[in-house]
């Protein structure tokens, strides 16, 4: 395209534009696929039954197929070439003979097509139409220019379009965490649906330049691949709510949702009149979503850049609780630094917009983590699934608080549908297996963690979990193995290999003993919590050094402490009354 088209704007959604219309006109666009099939990664192919004929001549109606076969020959005389429609030898009137005659049969070739592509038509209107969308993803709209910026642009206004489209009752949606990992990703959009296991996918492209921004978008069936809508979109950089609301209903359009009253005016609410407050908001989400303590305080800062534009700009506000309450939830802050200004945050969000989803599902997290008031995060989470039934993030949460209440039942149906909401989530499945292993159904634990750790060998904590899975059936070695790849995955390759050679030579006593002393040096520094040391001391079955350092654990207010109520590593401590005080201290209250 670059050697062809070097100044302009020209993309593949050009072909594909066309090659939906021609299967709109050919009646082709019910996924059966009789004349033009996709081939992923490459292109179109037309595959309907092709007869040649001998008689270079005349047309030939041959089953429903017309063939004309016209000679042509470049014209000698001209040193550019000219095709022309020539016989040879003729005279230039017998030519021009020829090319009207060659017209005359062109046209009764058209008539011919037409009358047959009106049957089909109206067959394939009589056909049983195709299965309805139930579900989508709308994947990271990628940078033509690769530019970060763009490439922040293109994810923030996918994360806008799935907010918008989720709000709905008649399709789920995969959350922006569920295709945020696509962004760079080499797969191909269809491949990428059937993993994400959804009916339809959007993909598309953004190029912004010289004050426009250039959207191509198609949206296809992921069974069959065919081409449900394709359009490009030309605005100013100003126009960006254009743009979205464009975006929005073309899809909405091209799926034949019937939007109710209640459906349209969400669709039609705008959470800021401001571009270039809207412009800075989704670039802090797309810095949110990186998940790292440096995306956090970068969405931080623009998200404060957004209200300070338009101080009324709720999701602004809501962005600032959520970010914050995570560096406290992810353990990257201490909670007397980032939830006061989260706390503050989602206050002002819910007072300019009370039926704002994220805002109570950031509500539930301070309520549950900082304020350990389980009855009002269960009325935040509600109210958040209650105005958005595609909110992944608050199915998740409710599954895991759940957890933390012993009410693992209860936690596995929430953490399933979750599930369906983000299939590939690695902490919805390892929050699954750690809803088995809680409740001490170790097979089942062992068979949802081994998969988890599979499908996301980069995740440590599912390696962790599986450790401590083994241990509840005393498997010293499996759980041993699992601890090693854990602290492989997170970066603690030399002390894992020398960890190994002690087990090897000397058992494994003598490698938790040196794994002990390691993390007792590292603890000084800060990069080990005192649950972690507690943790090791109860494999060594010390009671004394684990009572310690759970204590120590309960002043650091670890946000996991819970998890030792239900762990069987610290069963032999169980009837020590200091372990009751410890529970007691970590109970929840419910307001």
């Amino acid at each position: 395209m670059k050697q062809v088209w070097p100044d302009a704007f020209v993309e593949e959604a050009n072909l594909a534009r066309n090659i939906y219309a021609l299967r709109k006109v050919l009646g082709d666009d019910n996924g059966e696929h009789r004349f033009v099939e996709t081939v992923p990664k490459l292109g179109y192919r037309f595959v309907a039954p092709v007869t040649e004929v001998g008689d270079e001549t005349a047309p030939v109606l041959l089953h429903r197929q017309v063939r004309a076969k016209i000679i042509s020959e470049e014209e000698e005389t001209s040193d550019a070439p000219q095709f022309v429609t020539k016989v040879k030898g003729a005279r230039p009137s017998a030519v021009l003979k020829r090319k009207f005659a060659v017209g005359l049969l062109v046209l009764a070739v058209l008539g011919s097509i037409l009358s047959i592509v009106v049957w089909k038509v109206w067959q394939s209107r009589r056909a049983t139409p195709p299965a309805r969308i139930n579900s989508i993803a709308v994947l990271p709209l990628r940078s033509l220019s690769d530019d970060e910026k763009n490439n922040a642009l293109g994810l923030g206004l996918t994360d806008a379009l799935i907010a918008k489209l989720g709000s709905l009752r008649t399709v789920a949606v995969r959350p922006t965490s569920a295709v945020a990992k696509f962004v760079k990703s080499d797969l191909d959009a269809l491949e990428i649906g059937r993993r994400l296991q959804v009916d339809a996918v959007m993909e598309g492209t953004i190029q912004q330049s010289e004050g426009r921004i250039r959207i191509s978008a198609r949206l296809l069936r992921v069974e069959g691949g065919d081409q449900i809508w394709a359009e490009r979109f030309d605005e100013p950089t100003n126009e960006i709510f254009a743009l979205e609301d464009a975006l929005s209903n073309r899809i909405t359009n091209a799926l034949a949702f019937e939007l109710d009253k209640s459906d349209r005016e969400r669709f039609a609410r705008r959470a800021t009149e401001n571009a270039v407050a809207y412009e800075k908001y989704l670039l802090g989400r797309f810095y949110q979503n990186q998940n790292t303590e440096q995306g956090f305080q970068k969405s931080i800062e623009f998200y404060e850049q957004a209200i300070a534009l338009d101080p009324a700009f709720a999701e602004g506000y809501a962005g600032i609780a959520d970010a914050n309450v995570l560096l406290y939830n992810f353990g990257l802050r201490p909670k007397n630094e980032v939830v006061p200004k989260a706390t503050q945050s989602v206050n002002r969000a819910l007072q300019l917009n009370p039926n704002l989803p994220a805002a109570y599902c950031s509500l539930a997290l301070i309520q549950f983590l900082s304020d350990h008031d389980w009855k009002a995060a269960e009325q935040s989470l509600r109210k958040a699934i209650e105005l958005d039934p595609n909110n992944a993030d608050a199915f998740l949460r409710y599954g895991y608080f759940l957890i933390q209440l012993g009410r693992f039942d209860e936690a596995l149906a929430k953490l399933q549908k979750a599930r369906e909401l983000n299939p590939l989530s690695p902490i919805v499945q390892t929050d699954t297996g750690m809803a088995h292993l809680f409740a001490h159904q170790y097979p089942q634990a062992i068979d949802q963690l081994e998969k988890a750790a599979a499908d996301n060998p980069d995740f440590p904590l599912a390696q962790w979990l599986l450790g401590r899975a083994y241990a509840g059936i005393n498997d010293t070695e499996k759980s041993f193995a699992a601890d090693l790849r854990g602290m492989e995955t997170s970066g603690e390759r030399d002390l894992a290999n020398r960890l190994r050679d002690v087990r090897n030579a000397q058992g494994f006593p003598a490698a938790y003993q040196l794994w002990l002393d390691q993390w007792l040096k590292a603890e000084k520094t800060g990069s080990v919590s005192a649950l972690s040391i507690a943790s090791l001391y109860a494999t060594l079955k010390n009671r004394e050094e684990t009572l310690n350092w759970l204590e120590k654990a309960v002043a650091e207010d670890d946000l996991t402490l819970s998890q030792i109520k239900y762990l069987a590593d610290y069963d032999f401590v169980r009837d020590d009354e200091r372990f009751t005080r410890l529970l007691q201290k970590i109970a929840f209250k419910e307001s």
